[in-house]
């Protein structure tokens, strides 16, 4: 599942990633706490193993759709975190990271629906 790898990438980076290369690339996370970036970035992590686990087995289907959910308020967060800072270049990757999450998420709920009758 790219959307789970995308957002594995994207956390591991957060986490991980010196505050001198995150400044390098301009992470909207530098916009909080130091620890605050880095617990965003842990859930992304999180959350992209939910996704996986989901697409691996149906009985990790509920961890997947709050992972999915999950990625949809992170990327809201990030866009309004984006317009405050006057990057509105990032918008259209946040509104497609965050519809992509919805898509799974309803194929997920459409998934289970259908597995359980």
């Amino acid at each position: 599942m790219l959307l789970a790898f995308a957002f594995a990438f994207f956390g591991y980076f957060k986490t991980f990633a010196s505050i001198a290369v995150l400044a390098q690339h301009h992470a909207w996370t530098l916009a909080l706490p130091v620890a605050a970036g880095r617990i965003v970035g842990a859930t992304e992590l999180a959350a992209a193993l939910a996704l996986l686990l989901g697409a691996a087995s149906a009985r990790w289907h509920r961890f997947a759709r709050g992972g999915a959910l999950y990625l949809i308020v992170n990327q809201a967060c990030a866009a309004a975190v984006h317009l405050a800072r006057g990057e509105t270049g990032a918008l259209p990757q946040n509104a497609l990271l965050a519809g992509l999450a919805a898509i799974v998420a309803a194929f997920i709920v459409r998934r289970q629906a259908t597995s359980s009758t």
